[in-house]
Parts: C-alpha cells; sequence; structure tokens
C-alpha cells in the first residue's frame, strides 16, 4: 500500500478524508517502531449451543513486556510475559509463562524456572524471523515486517477526539472492520504462532486457522478504535471488538458455542527509548522443560516418552 501522502495537523477535522490520511501515516510511518514495551491482549467470552442454561465460558491471552531491535534481518531482544487463562463449569485454568530473547540466546520460563533453549531452535527461529523481514523489503512500516496491514482492516473511519494512552496524548480514530482483510493478516499471524507450537489443542485452539477461518465467517458486527500519537503519529493502541453467531457449519471449530464476543487491544509505551532486557540467572536445561510440563499437567508422561 502506497503511503497516503499528507499528515494531519493535531486537532485535525473529523472527516473521512483526514482519518484515512492520519491512518496512513500511522500504519505506514517512515519512523519504525524500534524499541519500546507492547501488551497484547486477546479475550473470547462465548456462549455454549448444546446445553440449555449453560453458563458463559471465558478465554484469555496477554503477552507483555519489554522489545529492543538488534538491527535489520536480527531476531529482536525481548521480555515477554505471557498469561493463558479460562474459565468455564469445569472451573477456572490458568498458566503463566516466558520468553526471552537476547544477545542471540532464548529463554523459555515456567512454573517460575527458566530453560535454555538449543542453539538448533534460535537459529531456526532467528532464520524464520529473517525471511519474514526479508519478504518486506522496500516496506517502510513495522507491520509490513511482520507480512499485516493493521491499516488495511478498517473502513469507514472518523476521528472522534483525543485521549492519553500509556501517558502520552493521542489523537482517537473509530473504524468499522473488514473481516476478510483481517482474517487474513490473523490466519499469517497464527501460522506463526503454529511454528511456535502453540493452536494446537486447548484453550490456545482459539489460535488455529480453523478457528479463526469460522470467526470470520460468523462475524456478525464489529468495531475499532485506534489511538495514534497526536504528535509523532505513531500506533498508541487498537482495540478491536466484534461479536460472533455461530451457524451450524462453524460451531464445531468455535468449539460449539452459539455466541461470542471476541475482543483484541495491541498496546505500545515508552515507543523507541532505550529497554533494559538481560538474560535471566541460572537457566536449566532444555531437557527439564520435560518434566515442568508433565507437572502443569501440559504434557503426558505416555507422550513424552513415545
Amino acid at each position: 500500500m502506497v503511503l497516503l501522502a499528507g499528515a494531519l495537523a493535531a486537532c485535525g477535522g473529523s472527516g473521512g478524508s483526514n482519518a484515512l490520511s492520519l491512518l496512513g501515516d500511522t500504519f505506514q510511518s517512515h519512523k519504525p517502531i524500534e524499541s519500546g514495551r507492547i501488551f497484547l491482549s486477546f479475550g473470547l467470552t462465548s456462549l455454549p449451543a448444546a446445553t440449555a442454561g449453560a453458563s458463559a465460558q471465558a478465554t484469555s491471552l496477554q503477552l507483555q513486556g519489554p522489545f529492543e531491535s538488534r538491527g535489520s534481518g536480527r531476531l529482536p531482544d525481548f521480555a515477554l510475559q505471557i498469561a493463558l487463562r479460562s474459565a468455564s463449569g469445569a472451573g477456572p485454568r490458568a498458566l503463566q509463562a516466558g520468553l526471552t530473547s537476547t544477545g542471540g540466546q532464548l529463554f523459555i520460563e515456567l512454573a517460575g524456572t527458566s530453560f535454555a533453549a538449543p542453539a538448533a531452535t534460535v537459529q531456526a527461529l532467528a532464520r524464520g524471523y529473517t525471511q519474514a523481514t526479508g519478504s518486506a523489503t522496500g516496506r517502510s512500516s513495522t507491520f509490513s515486517l511482520l507480512g499485516v496491514e493493521p491499516g488495511e482492516w478498517l473502513v469507514n473511519p472518523t476521528i472522534v477526539g483525543t485521549d492519553e494512552i500509556a501517558g502520552t496524548e493521542t489523537t482517537h480514530i473509530t473504524a468499522g472492520l473488514d473481516v476478510a482483510r483481517f482474517v487474513a493478516d490473523a490466519q499469517k499471524l497464527s501460522g506463526a504462532g503454529s511454528a511456535l507450537g502453540l493452536g494446537a489443542a486447548g484453550p490456545t485452539a482459539l489460535l488455529s486457522p480453523a478457528a479463526i477461518s469460522a470467526l470470520a465467517s460468523s462475524v456478525r458486527a464489529a468495531h475499532v478504535d485506534v489511538y495514534t500519537g497526536t504528535e509523532d503519529h505513531l500506533l498508541r493502541e487498537i482495540t478491536l471488538t466484534a461479536s460472533v453467531a455461530a451457524t451450524p457449519q462453524t460451531r464445531a471449530a468455535l468449539g460449539d458455542i452459539s455466541s461470542a464476543t471476541l475482543t483484541l487491544t495491541l498496546q505500545f509505551a515508552d515507543l523507541n527509548e532505550p529497554q533494559s532486557i538481560s538474560a535471566p540467572s541460572n537457566p536449566q536445561p532444555i531437557t527439564g522443560l520435560l518434566g515442568a510440563l508433565q507437572r502443569l499437567g501440559l504434557l503426558s508422561s505416555t507422550s513424552s516418552g513415545a
């Protein structure tokens, strides 16, 4: 997508053309996001279809922490904390994990213990990142480097005012959602998640390509809020809310739900400021990770011995 010409004044009008220009600046900026703190939250509250009078089920996935670029084509440094929670008639479940990349090393944290990933795993991840960013040659935006274009998800944008996000004054834009374009990008990110072992089973199955496709065809209403820096036009937050009504054809892929509310929030803070990211102390060999998975009930002894 060609960078939309013209930048808005800080408190530009609410007309669609001005909103489009500001979104162009935000998502195709020549100022890439090199460092900062990220907060990503995905939530799904659903009502089962099979059982009359059943209570709602809730699943949430959160990821947050600092990140910093190490240069073009190199895996960035980051220290991310991941929280997965689900609540249903069977009771609540929760998983806390961490992922740290620094100085060409990768560490996985589970149950309070850090494990050093083998060099082969780090090299494979670095190659995948290099290939993904290499395919974006000539693109200027940080999002293009991820192979996604959030600006193309939005339809009929309107500037509605200003708000403070993470201590920064932002211009608030509302818009509708182009579901097909959003799903195309979500499937790209799902593929990356699958490569890291996400989306195979349990609550993280909501990240699988089949579930994403089923969600897309079941969306009945969607709304997007974008908050971009009033002075620098860098993205500070994008929030998406959608209501879903499952059809007989999509219920199986969606875990046999009748309806659901989906929320997705991506927020940035401390943009392009130095971040302190260090390797964990006393990491354990990766062989100990299997035992930690078993203790958490995420891996059976039978499957680990296969």
